[in-house]
């Protein structure tokens, strides 16, 4: 049932995110197509800066309209009206969330892979060059390979993090009559609670660690192996909150539904 709802929400996403990533593209090509043309007349110039001003705007918009568009569909399909279908449906709470996490996950990382590849296309057109490629080689060869693991995964880790605690905040939220204020009050209680509680399990170990007060000074070089241990520890810290925020969505919309 699982690959069901994954079918679906894919398939209600997609109607919506592909094509604002396609006009994306597009405009992509048409910022580059009109730089080259401001190079060689001049009187392209000012169409071109404002072609170049929405291309910017529009890359910016585009992982911000996919984050939030992924919360609406989370909202409207569990808590509004389509919650009375959906909650029917012989499938558990559990895989109904899953489902939303997964989907909403995927979407926001190819929001940024097609940020990123209009970006490139803007700036250097279709035809890649291969220099590109050697200087972003030679760049990751003088960084840590496990660092780079590791930011990676926190990224991961992140988006699906704050995924969950805002679907945590609309669970509990949800509860009440006015579902969008106490939805918003619950995201910032629990980010907060998150803040806090991180902060006060990872302070005694920067405090305790004399390198790592050298490396925050100015004293002392690059030290990967502390960074390293100390963006490990918050990575556990970042998954433990997602599986609790997790479990915490599915426990309230299992115990109480108040759909409209």
């Amino acid at each position: 049932m699982l690959s069901k709802l994954l079918k679906y929400d894919f398939r209600s996403l997609s109607k919506i995110l592909v094509p604002v990533y396609f006009v994306g593209l597009l405009l992509a090509i048409i910022t580059r197509i009109a730089n080259m043309l401001a190079k060689e007349f001049s009187i392209f110039s000012v169409p071109s800066g404002f072609i170049s001003a929405i291309f910017i705007i529009v890359l910016i918009a585009i992982p911000i309209v996919t984050f939030i568009f992924t919360i609406l569909r989370f909202y409207q399909n569990l808590i509004k009206d389509e919650g009375y279908l959906m909650h029917t449906l012989p499938v558990s709470k559990n895989h109904l969330i899953l489902s939303k996490a997964i989907s909403s996950t995927t979407f926001i990382f190819l929001s940024f892979l097609f940020t990123i590849l209009s970006l490139f296309i803007g700036v250097y057109g279709l035809w890649f060059d291969a220099k590109i490629f050697s200087l972003l080689a030679d760049l990751f060869q003088q960084v840590d390979t496990l660092f780079l693991i590791l930011i990676l995964i926190s990224l991961f880790i992140g988006v699906v993090y704050n995924q969950v605690m805002i679907y945590a905040s609309i669970a509990l939220g949800q509860k009440h009559n006015n579902k969008v204020m106490y939805s918003i009050v619950y995201g910032i209680v629990l980010y907060n609670v998150t803040q806090i509680v991180s902060s006060l399990l990872l302070l005694p170990w920067m405090l305790l660690d004399s390198n790592y007060q050298k490396y925050i000074s100015g004293t002392n070089i690059i030290d990967f192996g502390l960074i390293n241990g100390f963006m490990f520890f918050a990575l556990v810290l970042s998954i433990l909150f997602t599986i609790g925020y997790y479990i915490l969505t599915v426990k309230v919309l299992n115990k109480k539904l108040n759909l409209e």
